[in-house]
């Protein structure tokens, strides 16, 4: 116990550490950057929990990051103003954004268990096209309603929606997805939802409830995604502003692209997947500054910027598939204990060989 809350001191004290050292030495840019990457990894962690570990094949969760951003940013502009009436200055501001996430997360929650239910008796490309009609029934119901925005966004007219999530909330948000996702992974629950992604029928067949845990990866994935959308609304780097427009199939399909970076079924593999996507798709909107020099051959590459970022983003993904299928680290984990403990190792043997 006392080892864990040491862990979790350390961990605060780095996420601090970092927000100060960002601020000093960093450009807005760089820390807007680094708060992108950050939510990806919570994405990624996520879906590698339904796709990766339990095997299933879901591409609609930008649904789930919809409800979760709509819902903390309907909390947090309704009550900001009250509660900064009765507790002004930073103590406010932080109750306001963890009842926004406490929102976004039941929410998202909520969806998950309702389109996790019925469709998670299917398998394969079934489950797959569910999953996808949902995610965009999602984004179309909220294009739709007038009274979140419709499509022009959320919030309407000259009100914002309160950033309060800095970097530091932001990193402490994904310490927190990972270690919920690391402890529900290797526990015995864990190792039934490895089952699942294993065999299913043989599961089955030892007593486990493949519905029941297919479920319950569903949703605590959902409520994963979806308090990366609240912090996603939230975030303080960024623009006050969400439209639905940011949680189509696109946004679905880099969560996927991120896990198959980095390898299904491994979580620092996803934590890896999200950086490195997040980082190349920043790098390629920077595209049409690179796109330098004068003539007709370089306007023409200018202008088309966006198609050859696309497709310089699926070339990646298809060398990496050709040169490792299996993605980065595969099904692997990489652990700094291990790291420590083969090190210690190799010294303890060359001690005995001298």
């Amino acid at each position: 116990m006392a080892r864990r809350i040491g862990l979790v001191v350390l961990a605060l004290a780095l996420v601090v550490g970092v927000q100060f050292a960002a601020s000093a030495l960093f450009t807005p840019y760089i820390v807007r950057v680094l708060a992108v990457c950050t939510i990806n990894v919570m994405l990624a962690v996520a879906l590698n929990l339904v796709n990766g570990t339990t095997g299933q094949f879901s591409i609609g969760h930008a649904g789930f990051m919809a409800v979760g951003a709509y819902a903390a940013s309907i909390t947090s502009v309704a009550i900001d103003a009250k509660l900064q009436a009765i507790v002004p200055g930073a103590v406010g501001s932080a109750l306001t954004l963890v009842s926004a996430l406490f929102a976004g997360v039941c929410a998202a929650g909520v969806a998950g268990v309702l389109v996790g239910v019925p469709s998670l008796r299917l398998r394969g490309d079934y489950l797959a096209i569910v999953t996808l009609g949902f995610g965009e029934i999602i984004r179309i119901s909220i294009e739709s309603t007038p009274a979140i925005g419709g499509s022009q966004g959320y919030p309407l007219g000259v009100a914002s929606i309160p950033a309060y999530a800095t970097l530091a909330w932001i990193l402490g948000g994904a310490v927190l997805a990972v270690a919920l996702t690391w402890n529900l992974t290797y526990s015995s629950h864990g190792r039934a939802l490895a089952a699942i992604r294993e065999d299913e029928i043989a599961a089955e067949a030892v007593g486990v409830d493949t519905t029941r845990y297919k479920v319950l990866a569903f949703a605590v994935s959902a409520m994963i995604t979806g308090f990366a959308g609240a912090l996603y609304a939230h975030d303080a780097t960024g623009g006050q502003h969400i439209d639905p427009g940011a949680f189509r199939l696109d946004r679905s399909i880099d969560m996927l692209v991120m896990i198959i970076f980095g390898g299904l079924g491994s979580i620092t593999g996803a934590i890896l997947g999200g950086l490195l996507v997040g980082i190349l798709l920043e790098l390629l909107k920077e595209l049409p500054s690179l796109l330098g020099g004068a003539g007709t051959a370089a306007q023409l590459l200018r202008e088309n910027a966006g198609n050859i970022r696309l497709i310089v983003y699926a070339l990646a993904l298809i060398l990496l598939m050709l040169l490792r299928p299996q993605g980065i680290l595969g099904t692997r984990e990489f652990r700094l204990s291990a790291l420590l403990g083969g090190r210690k190792k190799n010294k303890a043997e060359g001690a005995s060989h001298g």
